[in-house]
């Protein structure tokens, strides 16, 4: 059974981002203050061929010392970007390919991360042949405003579904920050951090002790083969992913309709093959629904901002499942995926 439930050792944290010593347009302090302000406490400034590590007070926050390689060719003629969190090595940008860089980046204690696989033109094949990255990132706010090739959740599936154990990052890769259209706070992810020590964090992030999001926060998240139960800030859409044809979908608006039809006696008997009995229970604004049907049982609570909780129990035969929470501003949260086999 796999367990996550928030407190006061998750922090939020930006892994993709840029300053004056590259191409951003605001300076290492500037950079850091910012994402302070905002409630970060673990930031990773990810110049590209540069480390920086100046100016921040560690009693406020964690700073990674990390960079941002570019090498070698994928199939589309296209160069792998290469994010080393917990490295202070600048020979890595010496290096002649994506493997010797992955090699190098864990041979020296840190963790490398795929960027923006989708705004990079990478594919499947460019993915699974190189090996030794702990993930890739799923959503990059920087492309996703400016090109709108931010999401890379369908490179995330064909790993996993492959086998391959890649965790999901969503990150800002800022740049503008300030300066329309706006790449920052926009992605980020929920570690669980035990002590303030880089290594600790990098141990956190290899086991993928961290979901991510956009917006929605989840509180509470339990899986198993047979079980998902998750709390969280009101969303309008659930998806339970795994592998193709396998998972599950729960949307507000079509929740509503499924308690509209069962209460409606010329309408009850469409439900009938699929749900043995809906019972709805409102308290002031807030409902819980419960369904019992042929092949799994169902909670949920809602209340007119949107899904607080889901508890499903039913038999899930794809071989890993992730969890993606969607809110009412098209935000999203995800969980890493969980392999049962």
């Amino acid at each position: 059974m796999f367990k996550l439930d928030m407190d006061e050792t998750w922090v939020k944290s930006s892994l993709h981002c840029h300053s004056t010593s590259s191409d951003g347009i605001l300076k290492p302090k500037e950079v850091v203050d910012y994402y302070l302000s905002r409630g970060y406490s673990l930031i990773a400034i990810t110049d590209h061929g540069k480390i920086t590590t100046e100016h921040i007070d560690n009693q406020k926050g964690i700073l990674l010392p990390s960079i941002e390689i570019s090498k070698g060719t994928s199939k589309l003629r296209e160069n792998y970007h290469i994010i080393a969190i917990g490295v202070e090595d600048p020979t890595l940008n010496d290096l002649k390919n994506p493997s010797e860089v992955i090699d190098e980046i864990n041979a020296a204690g840190g963790a490398a991360i795929i960027a923006h696989p989708y705004w990079s033109g990478l594919v499947y094949e460019d993915l699974i042949n190189l090996s030794g990255y702990i993930g890739i990132e799923i959503y990059n706010a920087g492309c996703d405003v400016e090109v709108t090739k931010g999401y890379s959740t369908v490179h995330w599936d064909d790993l996993t579904s492959s086998g391959v154990k890649s965790w999901g990052f969503a990150v800002d890769d800022a740049h503008r920050y300030f300066v329309p259209p706006i790449d920052a706070d926009g992605g980020w992810i929920w570690i669980k951090v035990t002590d303030k020590s880089p290594k600790a964090v990098i141990e956190s992030l290899k086991a993928g002790s961290f979901y991510s999001s956009m917006g929605p926060k989840i509180n509470k998240l339990e899986m198993s083969e047979s079980l998902i139960h998750v709390e969280l800030t009101p969303v309008t859409r659930v998806n339970m992913v795994s592998r193709n044809g396998r998972g599950l979908s729960v949307e507000m608006k079509y929740l509503r309709k499924l308690i509209t039809m069962w209460k409606s006696p010329s309408k009850r008997h469409y439900l009938e093959r699929t749900f043995d009995n809906i019972e709805v229970n409102e308290e002031d604004s807030l409902m819980r629904v419960f369904l019992t049907g042929k092949k799994l049982k169902a909670e949920t609570t809602f209340d007119g901002r949107g899904l607080k909780l889901l508890h499903i129990e039913a038999k899930f035969d794809g071989d890993y499942m992730r969890v993606e929470a969607i809110d009412n501003n098209g935000r999203t949260a995800w969980s890493n995926p969980i392999c049962f086999k």
